[in-house]
């Protein structure tokens, strides 16, 4: 009954989460004072946003990230050099007349890379995960420098940035789950066993997910009255995720198609840097943002997963057209090995 629950509530993710909204919406226009009283209730649903999700990581895949680092240097190449001046252009372009802090926070969403789904996605498409799961881990690690640095270069001539408070909150955020996430996988896997741990790795995401959910609401219900009084910003919102996200996947494709990858690496890459991470930029924007930061990582989640999986339905056909020749390559140089 319980994994029937937790499958429901990640393959409708994108609905939950617009109902969560709507929710909030309501409830925050004509109850405010409910989501004061919320505030300081914050950590517990971040709490178990965070710490599942780490539960699942494997840090010791970012050693891997040696072993090919044309591909993995790549992703990280997107992701934290040319993602962030492209999503502040996009912030400029859609939301320059905006609040600030809305624009600060388009910014700090499409800057924190490495959703733990990245490899389920690689997967489903039939790529390679290892190449996946290698990008995620050092990417998160990279997460806690280039967050900072890049948000006072490209938000701060729009909001204050507390670069001490942002090292603390991802010091809270991001170490301190991974740690104990590591050393709680650990502990399980020495003392019940790795059939045990397969039975409780399903449900982590899902719980990861109501986590989610209520910070969601918490962000957006504190925020209704702005919202609803400048619609607007949602539909600007949404088209600003969607071709910024899809532009990056075409990047990713369009530097494995010249660097020659196979079709495995491709989707691990485009998928690295298009699955952006939703836990953390929501812990991260309320936290040590507030107000309007936290829209574009509560509206996220609906424009992603669509768009992950049009990637999917169109995976085959990249495949087909764009990679079927570098694999009849790389198998005539393995067999010319032989």
């Amino acid at each position: 009954m319980w994994m029937k629950f937790f499958a429901i509530l990640r393959k409708y993710l994108p609905l939950f989460v617009l109902l969560d909204i709507g929710l909030a919406l309501i409830i925050g226009a004509q109850n405010p004072a409910l989501f004061k009283a919320l505030k300081p209730w914050v950590p517990v649903p971040l709490f178990f946003m965070l710490y599942p999700m780490m539960i699942n990581f494997r840090i010791e895949s970012a050693a891997k990230a040696l072993r090919n680092p044309r591909v993995v240097l790549a992703a990280l190449v997107i992701n934290f050099v040319i993602s962030p001046p492209l999503a502040a252009l996009f912030a400029w372009l859609f939301f320059r007349h905006s609040d600030p802090y809305l624009i600060a926070g388009f910014i700090l969403k499409v800057t924190v890379a490495g959703s733990g789904m990245v490899a389920a996605w690689t997967g489903f498409a039939k790529g390679r995960v290892e190449t996946a799961l290698t990008i995620v881990a050092a990417g998160l690690l990279l997460v806690i420098v280039a967050v900072p640095v890049w948000m006072v270069i490209l938000a701060g001539q729009y909001v204050p940035v507390d670069v001490g408070l942002m090292i603390k909150q991802l010091a809270l955020i991001v170490v301190l789950p991974l740690l104990a996430g590591v050393l709680t996988r650990r502990f399980i896997l020495r003392r019940y066993g790795l059939p045990t741990y397969k039975k409780i790795q399903p449900v982590l995401p899902a719980i990861s997910s109501l986590g989610m959910y209520a910070i969601v609401f918490i962000a957006v219900g504190m925020q209704a009255h702005n919202i609803i009084s400048e619609p607007t910003i949602i539909l600007r919102l949404i088209p600003a995720i969607a071709i910024l996200y899809s532009l990056l996947f075409v990047l990713a494709i369009a530097y494995a198609k010249a660097a020659h990858l196979d079709y495995e690496d491709a989707i691990a890459i485009g998928y690295s840097t298009t699955a952006k991470n939703h836990s953390i930029t929501l812990a991260l924007a309320i936290t040590a943002f507030g107000g309007l930061a936290v829209l574009p990582a509560a509206f996220a989640p609906i424009v992603q997963i669509p768009l992950m999986i049009v990637i999917l339905r169109l995976a085959p056909w990249l495949k087909t057209i764009l990679f079927t020749h570098v694999e009849i390559t790389t198998q005539i140089g393995d067999i010319s090995h032989v």
